[in-house]
């Protein structure tokens, strides 16, 4: 994802579903439910999205709640029973997720600090105990089966080349993958005084350094995550989101160079290049269906929404798009829901959150009417519950 150039009692019945207590984390949500990390507010929007509205949202009451200075990312627990946001504070904002009603509410403590600074990307393993956040590392933590509150592991953290953000967890819950931008950062760098004093610098720039797509070996214990990647390859630079197929077969990264796409070895995790090595223009963000039969890509520009149909037999995407759909200005993050019959768009600029109904038969994706619906201003992550 891309920066700012840079988220009295009445008995043990009525805690549950107000989703307080140790079981709120065990009971599933009631949903869908969606939510939206608002940088310009500093808030989370929250939505329901009924599916007997076809999965249209619906503001919550309250529309948002509050989250920490630049609320960049939102995820959900693989058990849709917690949210947690990131925020340029070195902080990850945890919250339960009321079973019930779908409304978020701080957990106690309210906040967990990362050591790995400002914070891009999250994700989890499949059995909901452990979670990854990244930043100028990786931090990784157990999470409470009863509570859904974070702990810091043993190492905390976890080195990465420069400039890492995103990440993804294979579905066997055997594999990080976390990609880095090796190109990027040189632009953020002072001035020096002499440079500075001199006038405009020249108009050369280095050289980009090579961008990786590494996998780290996931305890099988503990959840920490290897010291070091057990396998590395080349990716595009300006990498933004990984996507990998529900099999566990097929990894995709969405970057400023398209979308590179990789064969998986389930029993090393080791990535190898398909051919061709990727597809399509710029790309910002990627998702898979569910039945993996279609990749769905948003790219830095109002170009659309774009439907790829995915090779069976090699996992590649098709050489174009199979639908496209318009969406909001500057789209930031896309998610779909469980079902994989929705789709939702963030739009950083815009205000609006973009709404879509997906062809089960064809994996066509169409607005839904209306086809946007109103959000803080600088929306950023975007998570569903399943």
């Amino acid at each position: 994802m891309k920066h700012d150039k840079f988220l009295p009692v009445l008995g043990c019945l009525a805690l549950l579903m107000a989703g307080c207590g140790p079981a709120a984390h065990a009971a599933a949500s009631r949903g869908p439910f969606v939510y939206v990390a608002n940088k310009g507010r500093d808030s989370i929007s929250q939505f329901a999205a009924p599916l007997s509205s076809g999965g249209a949202l619906r503001p919550l009451s309250p529309a948002a709640v509050p989250a920490g200075p630049f609320p960049y990312t939102i995820a959900v627990d693989p058990q849709g029973t917690s949210a947690y946001a990131t925020s340029s504070a070195s902080k990850i904002y945890q919250y339960t997720i009321s079973a019930a009603t779908g409304k978020l509410t701080p957990k106690s403590p309210a906040t967990v600090a990362t050591r790995s600074g400002g914070t891009a990307a999250i994700a989890f393993t499949p059995d909901g105990k452990s979670a990854y956040v990244v930043g100028t590392s990786i931090s990784q933590y157990s999470i409470n089966p009863a509570t859904g509150k974070l702990t810091p592991k043993s190492p905390a953290t976890v080195a990465t080349p420069p400039n890492p953000e995103p990440i993804a967890v294979s579905p066997d819950g055997k594999y990080a993958y976390v990609a880095n931008c090796g190109g990027c950062g040189y632009a953020h760098k002072p001035k020096s005084p002499s440079r500075a004093a001199a006038g405009p610098a020249p108009a050369t720039r280095p050289a980009a350094k090579p961008s990786y797509l590494m996998a780290y070996r996931i305890n099988p214990r503990t959840g920490a995550l290897s010291s070091r990647p057990v396998a590395k390859v080349r990716t595009g630079n300006g990498a933004n989101w990984i996507a990998i197929a529900p099999d566990g077969t097929s990894a995709y990264v969405a970057t400023s160079t398209g979308v590179w796409q990789y064969t998986i070895s389930p029993a090393t995790g080791e990535l190898f290049p398909k051919t061709p090595r990727s597809a399509g223009p710029a790309e910002h963000n990627i998702v898979i269906s569910p039945d993996g039969k279609y990749a769905y890509v948003i790219g830095d520009t109002s170009r659309g929404v774009c439907q790829y149909r995915i090779n069976p037999r090699t996992g590649t995407l098709s050489p174009k798009p199979a639908s496209t759909a318009p969406t909001v200005l500057n789209p930031e993050a896309l998610a779909l829901s469980a079902d994989g019959k929705n789709a939702y768009v963030t739009s950083e600029n815009d205000g609006k959150v973009a709404q879509y109904k997906i062809a089960p038969a064809t994996g066509k994706i169409t607005p839904m009417s209306p086809a946007t619906v109103a959000t803080a201003s600088g929306s950023l992550g975007l998570a569903v519950t399943p």
